[in-house]
């Protein structure tokens, strides 16, 4: 690893099963960009280099395959551009840079059959906010699994985030603690957003202040006295205590992950839609197959 970047993290799909004692999901912020990495090198689910705003570099140690994917990005090899969205065959001495992100937050790197990186509750995901497994930092080295050399094959998927992002939401049992009329007319603005949450610009203020804590999950959306909404996100805490609107779709999570800017409206969903939602993106992903293509590299 020559330059790490803002920060740079292992992530995979996460840990499940130990909310109980107080440990976040984590895992990858735009699910959909770390899948089709995943896709393109045509395995599943493997642990990959969460890499934020791009400024990325390293020096390949052996030949292998690896994979690029965001909404949009450049990587210099050896000097030589080429876009994300892509697979690309790396040789041994070659110096790889991710340039800065000009859109979205996240892209994801990823190598034929994974990386050999170290487990914990789990899960190759590190956590920040709990200090599980660290993040990376300049010198590192990073092992792989079973290296390996494939054709090239590229996308024309990327995640769509839009100038105006619209979140669908499913109104959970504390909605009657907000006036959801006004809620569902409101524009807000993005204030701020890293990998616990979103905090949102706007004035839909709870009929009662602080409730007794309970458990929260991905995508809630909980509104302080301030009256700015949060959506929780990765790395979110396991129990709070503001009133709490309802669930954002995962879905639109991955999107909300990559947006840096701009307005943000909430849309009702209903529970037995978003459901079915949810089922198809991960089928999709499942089922995705891409072609071998040879390309000049």
């Amino acid at each position: 690893m020559i330059k790490s970047g803002f920060l740079s993290t292992v992530q995979d799909m996460g840990r499940a099963g130990y909310t109980d004692i107080g440990l976040t999901h984590s895992g990858a912020m735009d699910e959909f960009s770390y899948l089709l990495a995943n896709a393109l090198l045509g395995d599943k689910e493997k642990a990959c280099v969460e890499i934020t705003f791009g400024n990325f570099e390293f020096e390949a140690m052996r030949d292998f395959s690896a994979a690029v994917c965001g909404i949009d990005g450049e990587i210099e090899i050896n000097s030589q551009k080429y876009k994300i969205n892509r697979t690309f065959k790396l040789k041994k001495g070659d110096i790889v840079k991710i340039k800065p992100l000009k859109k979205g937050n996240f892209v994801y790197f990823c190598v034929k059959n994974g990386f050999d990186a170290k487990k914990k509750y789990g899960s190759c995901s590190v956590s920040v906010r709990e200090k599980i497994l660290e993040p990376l930092k300049d010198g590192d080295v990073l092992n792989l699994k079973a290296p390996e050399v494939i054709p090239n094959r590229y996308s024309k998927l990327s995640v769509d985030v839009p100038d105006v992002l619209e979140l669908r939401i499913v109104l959970g049992h504390q909605k009657d603690l907000f006036n959801t009329e006004e809620f569902f007319k409101s524009e807000f603005e993005l204030k701020s957003i890293n990998r616990q949450g979103a905090v949102l610009k706007g004035g839909v203020k709870p009929e009662k202040g602080d409730i007794i804590s309970e458990g929260i999950s991905f995508g809630t959306v909980q509104v302080p006295a301030s009256g700015d909404p949060i959506v929780l996100l990765k790395e979110h805490q396991t129990i709070g205590g503001y009133p709490k609107i309802g669930n954002v779709l995962p879905v639109d999570c991955f999107r909300l992950s990559q947006f840096r800017r701009g307005k943000i409206r909430f849309k009702e969903i209903d529970l037995e839609s978003a459901k079915k939602e949810v089922i198809e993106f991960y089928s999709f992903f499942k089922k995705l197959r891409f072609s071998f293509v040879e390309m000049y590299h």
